[in-house]
């Protein structure tokens, strides 16, 4: 059965490609689950030499992916990666087809499968991976995921189910899964950023998870990063962040890669889980950073017409803030374009209510023109009209009109900035790349 799947799955790929319809991330998988539902863990039993790792959080899985393969490859292994995003089992199973061969071999050191917050405990119903790391826990897609808590209880009920050898990272600067790492018996570490780097002081309007997880008295805290991530304790019970628990790498001169304090905690998650995959010197971790390139859509720079476009994904009230503060630090109060793209597909969520949990104003005070489009281009168009006069805000209900406009306006040379939800980003780089993603 595994034979026929995995020549049908590569065929479809090829069709896809050879259309260009995408690159067969998805469809493949799909497929095979249908017709065979243990097509997964059936095929992952069979490579008892694969190591797996799983990434799962709201933000930050396929940047962290992209990352640990990368110095995984520069050490000398052969990784592979459900690496087009496709987060879901559909998305697993077609990177397993893809990347064995017709006997179901799977010649590889190391798979590493990113997956979606609802998806998770359906992953690791499948297959018990060497390592896992959970990155955070914001609120997404509240029509499909319910909110944090309900989330929260999923993971942990899913967590305690896997073997003792399965070694779990967690990040230490988020109650709720601080909260969970509390509760497993297997062995957990713990990430995170220094104090040094927790800049408010005051709890911001996109906090998610603001109460004890195990009293429920509201959580107060010394410093806060970003949302809810900070240095949190309950003045009611003995819950906190125990400080020398969390792991930082700031202070060992490493050159993170990429701007933010969100790509810290990534960066810092992928350092932690490969310390214990490898031995890997910091000169060499500076040396490789180097070279890397950022995941599809995660601070890409793209040229078109001469002009740099920098796509930053933005799909949901933490994500979205962390952007604009990682913009506003590339520009420095200097002055750019802008293109926001909001839309209500399956992989964005209906419900776009998060739109008046960011705030925007950092934007619109560095912005010469703001272009808006998508899908619910009104709703964003109006949440902008709240901050700001409507000179600066044009709106386009088609979006390549939108790009073609912005970029006019934006001179050769100079960087254009595009904040797009999920299924908007893979809009945008098909028309500014002329091919699909998936």
């Amino acid at each position: 059965m595994n034979f026929f799947l995995i020549i049908l799955g590569k065929f479809i790929i090829k069709i896809s490609q050879f259309l260009n319809l995408g690159s067969g991330s998805t469809w493949p998988g799909h497929i095979a689950l249908i017709l065979y539902n243990k097509f997964i863990e059936d095929i992952i039993n069979k490579n008892n030499n694969l190591k797996i790792i799983v990434i799962a959080g709201t933000n930050g899985k396929t940047t962290s992916t992209a990352l640990l393969k990368f110095l995984l490859e520069k050490s000398g292994k052969k990784v592979f990666t459900n690496s087009e995003g496709a987060n879901l089992l559909n998305g697993v199973a077609s990177a397993i087809i893809k990347n064995s061969d017709i006997f179901s071999r799977l010649k590889y050191d190391y798979a590493i499968f990113e997956s979606d917050e609802f998806n998770l405990p359906l992953l690791l119903k499948k297959i018990s991976p060497d390592k896992i790391l959970i990155l955070n826990l914001f609120r997404d897609q509240l029509d499909r995921y319910g909110e944090v808590n309900t989330i929260a209880l999923k993971w942990l009920e899913s967590l305690k189910t896997l073997s003792v050898k399965t070694e779990i990272f967690i990040n230490g600067d988020d109650p709720q899964l601080y909260h969970i790492g509390s509760k497993l018996s297997q062995k957990v570490q713990y990430f995170g950023v220094d104090t040094k780097l927790m800049e408010l002081k005051n709890i911001p309007h996109d906090v998610d998870s603001i109460y004890c997880p195990v009293c429920l008295s509201l959580l107060h805290y010394q410093q806060l990063s970003y949302a809810h991530l900070g240095n949190f304790y309950c003045s009611s019970c003995s819950f906190k962040r125990f400080g020398e628990k969390v792991v930082d790498f700031s202070k060992t001169k490493i050159h993170y890669p990429m701007e933010g304090l969100y790509n810290v905690y990534n960066t810092n998650a992928v350092l932690l889980l490969i310390k214990s995959l490898i031995n890997i010197k910091i000169k060499d971790i500076n040396s490789w950073f180097k070279e890397f390139v950022p995941a599809f859509g995660r601070q890409e720079e793209i040229i078109y017409k001469n002009r740099i476009i920098f796509i930053l994904l933005s799909k949901n009230p933490a994500g979205f803030n962390q952007s604009i503060q990682t913009v506003k630090k590339i520009l420095k109060n200097k002055k750019a374009n802008f293109l926001l793209v909001l839309n209500d597909r399956i992989p964005d969520g209906q419900d776009v209510s998060w739109i008046w949990d960011v705030n925007f104003k950092p934007i619109l005070e560095v912005a010469s023109n703001v272009a808006v489009s998508g899908d619910r281009v009104y709703d964003l168009n109006l949440r902008l009209r709240y901050e700001d006069e409507a000179k600066k805000i044009t709106t386009f209900e088609n979006l390549s009109d939108a790009i073609e406009s912005i970029v006019n306006k934006t001179k050769e040379g100079k960087r254009l900035f595009i904040l797009p939800t999920y299924s908007a980003m893979l809009e945008v780089r098909k028309i500014l790349l002329g091919r699909k993603l998936l």
